[in-house]
């Protein structure tokens, strides 16, 4: 650590012009790991709900994180899941940089967060020390590398950000050096037919086949036909750096028509509050059914995501017309991919039919739906483009169902805001049962989310992130607390672990499982990773040798307590 860095504690006005022709410092930003940079993620990559916003470096944990450049420490942020163990440097020049999935801090932050954890007792805390408390020089180890929170392998989450966080950059844009001289691979093309409100009917997909390095062709011809007056594409594509097998996200696409620029979508930055545009940016439904990401090449009417450098893609065409269209996809690098091919419109008028629907809801107005067993209410900007709405209440018998199950539409639609769901229960709810009552959302597959609920006017109501299938159900089953390595001599043992789960997920708005983890009556830290539902507790220089006692709660989402309690001997 640096004892005579000088902090700003006003810094200069720092305006960041964001744009083509934005000059970003080449040499300020040092690669935050020793070695090679290589990368299992890169910036703005399709990722589900979000853009990823920074880039993910490959390494092993406990390999050395080392500050980019000289700053102070602004957060320092501890959670289950999420970016788990997170570090946040600001810098003198404005911009902040972010280092997530540690395995741990340097001693002293590591001391630091200690004792507020035990303060708040609380394993997730978020810290802001004092500006020039903890300071770092431009390479100096602020930590290791691990897989906390959501990472499901070891690597270091890297941001960089700008305007007080309201931005995050492509850190690349900063000169950083990674190999790369492969052009982004092409896979599929879809094709939409765009009615006169702008909402797109899916009508065909085809594989591309590479003709050449760096150039695709339509799998069974080189046109692609269809009958409707205005239309538009999707683009299944990805890209990889030297000697990184994995399908990351490009940089940059473009669509021409007829060699006019048409449509740009480019990750040079975004805006933090817009990442769950995403949800418009790519085909929800083809993710939904099949895991693919498909970049659309035009915008939905209610996508107001900043990164459209142009969006003319929606193609239109008369009777017997043909097209002349090429996509282009880029990498940071400047290595490119291109399609080409014609799109021609058949003679003839047809009228697309419409499914069958009983609401109709504008994309850009709220809309309220009110049955004697189902309130909803969208608010506006919920949708991305108008929605025909197709809602069936059905009777299901099966124990424990304490409601009609309301099909709401279809899962495979994309939602940018949540919706408000109240739902009346059609068998009575025993009193013991009642404050145990949630809603609850049929994911398929027989997995059952729990949304929450208060009671309201006989319904009971919450705030749902999905369309699909929903009911009323109730749980009064504690959670599940499984010892992975107690026994009664811990002498050796440099920690306690323990598996916790619940018979229900529960979705983002709803607390998942809360824990309390004692040793003779006094509070001791058990971290927590959710992925792995794993607790462990790291036996402390503190603890005395001799008997002692543990008691360990969890408590679910609808205040369901198990306990576990045991002697053990250190």
């Amino acid at each position: 650590m640096r004892s005579n860095f000088t902090i700003l504690i006003i810094f200069s006005l720092f305006s960041f012009t964001f744009g083509e022709d934005t000059a970003y410092p080449q040499d300020y930003f040092a690669v935050p790991v020793t070695g090679a940079l290589r990368l299992s993620g890169t910036f703005g990559e399709l990722r589900p709900g979000h853009f990823h916003a920074g880039i993910d470096i490959k390494g092993s944990v406990g390999d050395a994180i080392l500050a980019a450049a000289e700053g102070y420490v602004s957060l320092i942020s501890i959670s289950p899941d999420g970016y788990g163990k997170a570090l946040y440097l600001s810098h003198p020049n404005g911009y902040t940089t972010v280092y997530a999935h540690l395995a741990h801090f340097t001693p002293e932050l590591d001391a630091y967060v200690r004792s507020h954890q035990y303060a708040a007792e609380s394993f997730s805390v978020g810290l802001h020390p004092e500006p020039g408390q903890f300071t770092f020089e431009k390479g100096a180890v602020i930590g290791a590398m691990g897989l906390t929170g959501s990472s499901l392998g070891p690597h270091l989450h890297f941001e960089i950000r700008g305007r007080q966080g309201e931005w995050v950059v492509n850190p690349l844009n900063f000169g950083l050096p990674v190999a790369d001289s492969q052009p982004p691979k092409m896979q599929r093309l879809r094709l939409y037919a765009i009615d006169e409100q702008g909402g797109a009917s899916f009508l065909k997909e085809t594989g591309l086949r590479e003709s050449r390095a760096g150039a695709y062709r339509l799998e069974q011809a080189d046109t692609l036909y269809t009958s409707a007056p205005k239309a538009s594409l999707a683009l299944d594509v990805f890209d990889r750096q030297d000697g990184a097998p994995n399908r990351n996200g490009i940089y940059d696409l473009k669509l021409f028509y007829n060699d006019s620029l048409a449509f740009d979508f480019n990750m040079e930055y975004f805006r933090r509050e817009e990442t769950r545009y995403l949800n418009a940016h790519l085909d929800f439904k083809a993710l939904w059914e099949g895991r693919h990401y498909f970049n659309r090449v035009y915008r939905m009417p209610g996508n107001a995501l900043s990164n459209y450098r142009q969006d003319k893609g929606v193609i239109a065409l008369r009777p017997g017309e043909a097209a002349k269209v090429r996509l282009e996809a880029s990498d940071i690098k400047g290595n490119t991919t291109e399609l080409a091919f014609w799109l021609k419109r058949l003679p003839g008028e047809i009228k697309a039919g419409r499914p069958y629907y009983n609401y109709y809801l504008p994309y850009g107005e709220a809309s309220i739906i009110q049955t004697p067993s189902l309130s909803l209410y969208f608010p506006d900007s919920s949708l991305y483009e108008n929605l025909y709405l197709d809602y069936q209440p059905v009777l299901e018998d099966s124990y424990g169902v304490y409601s009609l199950v309301h099909h709401v539409h279809y899962p495979g639609t994309p939602l940018h805001k949540s919706f408000q769901i109240g739902i009346r229960p059609t068998l009575m709810i025993p009193d013991h049962l009642r404050g145990k009552a949630f809603i609850a959302y049929c994911a398929g597959g027989n997995a059952i989310v729990n949304c929450g609920g208060v009671w309201e006017d006989g319904f009971l109501q919450t705030r749902a992130h999905a369309l699909g299938a929903y009911c009323i159900l109730t749980d009064d089953e504690p959670p599940s607390i499984e010892p992975l390595n107690l026994r009664e001599d811990m002498g050796r043992a440099a920690s306690m672990a323990f598996r916790i789960s619940d018979n229900y997920k529960t979705a983002g708005n709803v607390p998942g499982l809360q824990y309390r983890g004692t040793i003779d009556g006094h509070w001791v830290l058990f971290e927590y990773d959710a992925k792995r539902n794993r607790l462990e507790y790291f036996f402390e220089d503190s603890l005395a040798q001799g008997e002692h006692q543990l008691r360990l709660e969890v408590k679910d989402a609808m205040g369901n307590v198990g306990v576990f309690e045991q002697r053990f001997r250190r």
